[in-house]
Parts: C-alpha cells; sequence; structure tokens
C-alpha cells in the first residue's frame, strides 16, 4: 500500500461508513446480516483489494485522487454484496441511493447555488480550463492520474463540453476485473448533475472508448438516472 494511502487509513474508514449509512436498511434487508458485520466485510475487502492496489495518482493535490478513492468503496460494497446473492445492477441501485441522500442531504440553498454554478457556461469553462492545466501537470509527475481538455468551441448542440483523457477508475477496473461495475459507476455523474438541475449528456466513456465526453444542453430536461442511463438505449452511458 502506498505509503499515502497507508497515512489516512481512518479518514477512508470514516468516509466508508458514512457512505454505507445512507443505505443500512437496505444493505441489512438485501442480505439478512447486521451493518456491522457488513460494514467491516467491505472495509477489510478495501483495504486488500483497492488501497493496497492503488496507483498513486498525485494525492490531496490531485482531484481525482477523491474520485478514485469513493467509487472503489462501492466496488468493495459490490464485491462483497454477491456473497449474499446481491446482483452487481442491486448493487448499482444502492449507489444511486447513496448519491441521492447525500446530495438531497446539502442544504437546498447550497444546492441552489451549486446548480447555477453547473448551469453557468462561461463559469464552467474558466473552471475547467484551470482544471486541465493542473491535471496536466499532476500527469507529467503521475502518470495515469486524470487529465481533461475543455472543449472549445462546445461540441455543437451543447453549451458546454469538456473531455476526460485518461480515467484511473477505468485503468484500475480493466487491470484488475472490475470492468462490471465501470457503468455503474459512471451513472453516478447523471445522478449528481441531476440532482442540480444540469441537463448532461455523455456517448463515450474511457472505459469503452479512448475518452469520457460530459456535455450540457442547458435548454434540455435533466435525463433519469433510474433505471442507469446506460440501460435505456438511447445511445447514452
Amino acid at each position: 500500500m502506498h505509503r499515502y494511502y497507508q497515512k489516512k487509513l481512518k479518514k477512508w474508514h470514516k468516509t466508508l461508513n458514512s457512505y454505507m449509512n445512507y443505505i443500512s436498511y437496505e444493505l441489512e434487508s438485501l442480505t439478512g446480516q447486521s451493518y456491522d458485520t457488513l460494514i467491516q466485510e467491505i472495509w477489510t475487502n478495501y483495504q486488500e483489494e483497492m488501497l493496497e492496489r492503488f496507483p498513486y495518482i498525485g494525492g490531496d493535490a490531485a482531484s481525482g485522487t477523491k474520485n478514485l478513492i469513493g467509487a472503489y468503496m462501492f466496488v468493495s460494497m459490490g464485491e462483497v454484496l454477491k456473497k449474499y446473492g446481491v446482483t452487481t445492477a442491486q448493487s448499482g441501485h444502492l449507489m444511486i441511493l447513496i448519491y441521492e441522500r447525500q446530495f438531497k442531504k446539502i442544504p437546498s440553498f447550497l444546492r441552489s447555488i451549486m446548480g447555477k454554478i453547473f448551469t453557468n457556461p462561461r463559469f464552467l469553462t474558466k473552471i475547467f480550463l484551470k482544471k486541465d492545466r493542473k491535471n496536466a501537470l499532476n500527469a507529467a509527475q503521475n502518470p495515469g492520474s486524470f487529465e481533461t481538455q475543455t472543449q472549445i468551441p462546445p461540441e455543437k448542440g451543447y453549451d458546454f463540453s469538456y473531455h476526460n483523457l485518461v480515467c484511473p477508475l477505468a485503468d484500475f477496473a480493466k487491470k484488475y476485473g472490475y470492468e462490471e461495475y465501470m457503468p455503474y459507476l459512471c451513472n453516478l455523474d447523471y445522478v449528481m448533475f441531476g440532482i442540480l438541475g444540469a441537463p448532461l449528456y455523455r456517448e463515450h466513456t474511457c472505459f469503452d472508448d479512448d475518452y469520457c465526453d460530459f456535455k450540457l444542453k442547458l435548454s434540455a430536461k435533466p435525463m433519469d438516472y433510474d433505471p442507469p442511463v446506460f440501460t435505456q438505449g438511447n445511445g447514452y452511458k
């Protein structure tokens, strides 16, 4: 385990527990096991299968570290729940519930402010151009970390768009056999954007293609994210 992850074990354990607390009832109902038993099994899997093998992609200075850390907590959950007959699709639904309950817990006025940011193309472009530069510098030092490219002008028909060119979540899934979870993890972007009122569209992912495209069409309504977008047969992922 890289020393960065080792130093923060207590923090990661607290984060994992906070996620799973949102669905404690569902976890116990689906498995017939106590929450305490399940959280210990998930934490053990997370330490041994994820933290032990995570690449170092820049630590706290890299925006993508939080994405990697959080996403694979859900994968560990799914791996443990398999033992109790829970399908990957059911685990994917639990991921949606966690995100819904987490974001809806944010006071409405703060969600409103966040929504205004995500629906302001000029402001987003400024933020993401800065993010592009920061990610490029980080990737030069830590190969395999996130790399992004804001599209100027935006892709035709959209008000804002950017591409993820490198995704350590997808790379880790391919390397260690967690491919089945990636579509459900990608769907969480639709959950977050949808709750904030931002109409996200994506036709490519790093997992299936060479890049992820995040596109906003402000004249549209946010897409339904449950069932997951990739299951809806509309061409979006």
